[in-house]
Parts: structure tokens; sequence; C-alpha cells
């Protein structure tokens, strides 16, 4: 079940396209769903983020955060009310502009 779920999620197919080599897809779902219901999601994500910080040498846990924005363009569809202020250029984002904000552990 687990090879399956890491399949979807390295390879970024859909459910349905899980090769036959491994469980039916409509099993494999249904057990990540409870897992990612249980909280085993993100305690696997946690632990394997730090055994691979460990075995870099650096701490378990992350110290710090990156967050960066960037100003795109938007369809002229785009509704005014989600147009933003872009700190950065200091200029408010106007039509056909929209902002985005990524963020990342380090």
């Amino acid at each position: 079940m687990l090879d399956a779920v890491f399949y979807v999620t390295d390879n970024g197919v859909k459910w349905r396209s899980v090769p036959a080599d491994f469980p039916a897809w409509d099993r494999v779902y249904a057990f990540f769903r409870r897992w990612r219901r249980n909280g085993l999601v993100k305690e696997l994500h946690d632990r394997l983020r730090g055994q691979v910080r460990e075995t870099a040498g650096r701490d378990r846990q992350p110290t710090a955060a990156i967050i960066d924005s960037q100003s795109v363009k938007a369809a002229a569809s785009v509704p005014e009310a989600s147009h933003g202020y872009d700190g950065g250029k200091k200029i408010t984002a106007g039509a056909g502009t929209s902002s985005q904000t990524v963020s990342a552990c380090c």
C-alpha cells in the first residue's frame, strides 16, 4: 500500500492510474484517506524529513523558513477584489496582475 501511495505522489498520476502490479486503486486511496485523517501522513513526512536532515548533518527540525512573493500577470477575468499590494515594488497590483506567495522550510 505504501509503495502505491509513493508511486502516486512521486509520479503525479491520478489514483485511477496506479499500475496493476499495485493493489486496486480504490483500496490504496481508502488506506491513504484513513492515514491522512488519523495524522499518519504528516507523521511519516516529519519522520522522513528528520532522517534526511540528520543524514545531511543538520538538526532534525527546521529552524528557519523562507517566504517569497511574486507579482504575476493574471487574466483580465480576475476580479479587482483579488488584486493585492506588492510590498517589494510598493505598488498596488493593477488590472492583469496578481500576487502569489510561496514558503519553504530550510
